[in-house]
């Protein structure tokens, strides 16, 4: 789930689910599972990559979705992608 590197951060690779799944704790359950994992491997930090807030409604839920988790709003990197998606990375620590 996590792809680290040798700055002890982790990214999340790949992580989302369908719509008739979300609201019943199962994204929510995973995520603390590769959190534990992450940090029992030594990671300091856990980073996400999604769309900005405000483009589009699925991501809204998206950026919601990490807050909620206990992410944290880092950096906005506006053509990253490219000009319609601006990529807003949010961070955690797992210390």
């Amino acid at each position: 789930m996590f792809k680290g590197n040798r700055r002890r951060n982790s990214g999340a690779v790949c992580y989302g689910g369908l719509k008739e799944y979300h609201r019943q704790g199962i994204g929510r359950s995973l995520f603390e599972e590769a959190k534990k994992a992450a940090a029992g491997q030594g990671y300091s930090f856990v980073q996400v990559k999604t769309v900005k807030m405000g483009k589009y409604r699925e991501y809204d839920a998206t950026n919601r979705f990490y807050v909620a988790l206990g992410f944290q709003e880092f950096e906005v990197f506006p053509e990253l992608w490219d000009p319609w998606n601006p990529c807003q990375i949010y961070v955690m620590s797992l210390k």
